[in-house]
């Protein structure tokens, strides 16, 4: 009974070992002139490369959640697929629960930040939503690519 377990168990192990894994990357994105507003893609692509290990990559790997954010991802794929979830699954969500947290900061840094407040007041958004929908199609998740 025990070696019947230890056989599935190692079969298991060995389908997730050969499972290929393409992590995202967090890369600088091309605007053009009236939309490159450095501190933006710069707090972005930071922030994405920390989502990326903290919170993207564990739960993609399977791995327990083991923080907040693997909770709330791991959480929202469950609801949505159950435990059927696969990469593809795992971006789409990402790209709701990240894009979340830059929505704030984007506010905040509209706000703060007087670069961006003189992009922004100069014409290269016309409002909030419109800067987040343009940033979120930059920088979405996508593992087929």
């Amino acid at each position: 009974m025990i070696s019947r377990y230890s056989f599935f168990a190692g079969l298991a192990l060995l389908f997730i070992g050969c499972s290929s894994v393409n992590l995202p990357k967090a890369e600088l994105a091309e605007h053009n002139a009236e939309r490159n507003i450095p501190p933006i893609d710069e707090m972005i692509v930071s922030l994405k490369k920390s989502y990326i290990s903290q919170c993207y990559g564990p739960i993609v790997h399977r791995d327990p959640p083991e923080n907040q954010c693997q909770t709330e991802l791991f959480q929202m794929l469950e609801r949505r697929y159950n435990l059927n979830y696969n990469q593809a699954h795992v971006d789409m969500a990402s790209n709701d629960l990240f894009f979340r947290d830059v929505d704030s900061r984007l506010r905040k840094m509209v706000r703060t930040d007087p670069e961006v407040r003189d992009a922004v007041r100069n014409g290269a958004f016309r409002n909030a939503d419109e800067m987040l929908a343009y940033y979120k199609d930059k920088y979405a998740f996508n593992s087929k690519n």
